[in-house]
């Protein structure tokens, strides 16, 4: 994958990024009690429980399925080369892995990164050991990750060993 410099590019990922971390905050995403709230399913009964992440969800998913209907149509994006799209749609043990470690941090900390960058504006006294950390996981993912692939099934069933 390669980035474009250019500046129609530039000022479209400024844009973006504006957008994207104003969301975060407007829509409480950057609140770990919010998210935890959020996410304990365990509260439905109690009326504890809170849905109201579910519409940034739904809104990010209906934004995405818009722009993905104008891009299908299109023979190049507008501001670069080539589209980049994901190389595989395989449900395997690296993918698996990896969403089971991300959804033990996000429950335990109620922060993901995108609301962990938002808050560095703010810069709780926590949030450094956090950051610290998230990139620390993230180099050792790069060490993870090709063991994982080396272990995962062929597709014939069979698993290197």
């Amino acid at each position: 994958m390669s980035v474009s410099l250019k500046p129609l590019y530039l000022i479209n990922a400024g844009i973006s990024g504006g957008l994207f971390g104003a969301g975060l905050y407007v829509s409480q995403m950057v609140d770990p009690l919010k998210v935890l709230r959020f996410l304990d399913f365990g509260a439905m009964a109690s009326g504890g429980w809170d849905p109201s992440l579910a519409f940034v969800i739904v809104a990010a998913i209906g934004v995405m399925f818009v722009g993905l209907r104008i891009a299908g149509k299109r023979a190049r994006p507008l501001l670069d080369t080539q589209f980049y799209k994901p190389e595989s749609k395989q449900v395997d043990l690296p993918l698996v892995a990896g969403a089971v470690l991300f959804g033990i941090g996000w429950g335990m900390s109620g922060i993901c990164p995108g609301p962990a960058i938002t808050l560095v504006a703010f810069m709780p006294q926590n949030l450094a050991i956090f950051l610290m950390t998230m990139f620390a996981g993230s180099l050792l993912g790069s060490y993870i990750k090709p063991l994982l692939q080396q272990r995962a099934p062929l597709p014939d069933g069979t698993a290197k060993i």
